[in-house]
């Protein structure tokens, strides 16, 4: 005789079902990277230390991968005091407690973290842009980390943890300086600078919208890269240091409507050489530093303009997420470290040898 299920015990059953998804189990402590200062400059120092509680418009999230960018390993250099703050800013994982103010974030859902702890949505001001992860508050290099509800942002569907942690700063940073508040279309130029992880977003956002991209790098090696990924052009500026002729010249005397500029002040006047008449260049980067001038007479004679990028805002993240999903891109990544190994990937982060980003992989179980 087969025994019997009532509704009532049924419903109980599904109830536990569902609830055992929503309560993951959570460790009490968590591992997490500090920074801890040397004679001369600062480490990574990975240390336990408890789980935080969340408050109503906090979310918890279990990491599972984090990109590295140019400044995690600048930090080390610093000579201001960082003594115990935890680094990296751009991570991905899993929401796994969710403040009871909290709205558009659930428990399971997979979520990213934003370079902004509190920049949501609008213009940028002095108190959205004081709160950058990694920087002026904590960071996310820990297994467990706490997020303000403004600065969690789900994943954008089709993509890998991996390719989710690219986006925070290097993704929104190329996304605004491009089709984010650009109108690229077929016969639009775009010139960007290097392949690095800005520099290669920047380069697919552009291609994806038809743009022709030309894009300037030390190594043909890496200028072949680039053209598999949609560049119509490349420039080696060791061979050819007067890029910015053959960036006219390549484009019957046009030039770049829109020059994505990383250089900075080593890169400036040619940035300003190489653009259209009513052009932009956006200057999201320093690799040289962040002195130097802007060539204003350059600028005055095409009516062009020199814009400053930085990142963006969550409700910019959320656009561009939608923008990747409605047009298939995947992040494009270099080389995936586990964490064991962080001091290889900031060693390799360090000497440039890569195109693209840099992630380290967090344990997945």
């Amino acid at each position: 005789m087969k025994a019997l299920i009532g509704p009532a015990v049924l419903l109980g059953l599904m109830f536990l079902v569902v609830d055992s998804f929503a309560a993951p189990t959570i460790p009490a402590t968590t591992r997490k990277v500090v920074l801890e200062k040397t004679d001369s400059a600062y480490r990574w120092k990975v240390i336990e230390a408890p789980v935080p509680e969340v408050g109503d418009t906090q979310v918890l999230v279990h990491v599972r991968a984090v990109a590295l960018n140019r400044g995690d390993w600048e930090l080390l250099e610093e000579k201001d005091d960082y003594t115990g703050r935890v680094p990296v800013s751009d991570a991905a994982g899993d929401a796994v407690v969710v403040g009871k103010a909290v709205k558009g974030i659930r428990v399971g859902q997979r979520v990213t973290s934003t370079y902004f702890r509190n920049w949501a949505d609008g213009p940028p001001d002095r108190e959205k842009m004081s709160g950058s992860h990694g920087y002026e508050v904590d960071g996310v290099m820990a297994d467990y980390v706490l997020l303000e509800d403004a600065a969690v942002v789900p994943v954008a569907a089709g993509l890998s943890y991996e390719e989710a942690a690219t986006l925070p700063t290097a993704g929104l940073t190329a996304w605004s300086a491009t089709v984010g508040h650009h109108d690229l279309r077929p016969g639009s130029v775009v010139l960007v600078q290097g392949t690095g992880g800005v520099s290669i977003f920047a380069l697919q956002f552009a291609a994806s919208a038809g743009a022709r991209v030309i894009v300037t790098s030390s190594s043909d090696e890496k200028l072949r890269r680039a053209q598999e990924l949609g560049a119509q052009d490349g420039i080696n500026y060791k061979t050819t240091p007067d890029w910015s002729a053959r960036v006219l010249e390549l484009t019957s005397g046009h030039g770049a409507d829109l020059v994505v500029d990383v250089g900075g002040k080593d890169t400036l006047a040619q940035s300003v050489k190489s653009v259209a008449y009513l052009g932009t260049v956006a200057i999201v980067g320093g690799l040289t530093g962040y002195g130097g001038n802007i060539p204003a007479a350059g600028l005055l004679n095409k009516t062009a303009r020199a814009q400053g990028v930085f990142v963006g805002s969550r409700a910019d993240f959320l656009r561009m997420n939608a923008y990747i999903t409605r047009h298939k891109l995947h992040p494009v990544i270099d080389r995936v470290f586990p964490f064991e190994q962080y001091q290889d990937a900031l060693a390799y982060l360090k000497s440039g040898n890569f195109v693209g980003k840099v992630v380290l992989r967090l344990q997945l179980d």
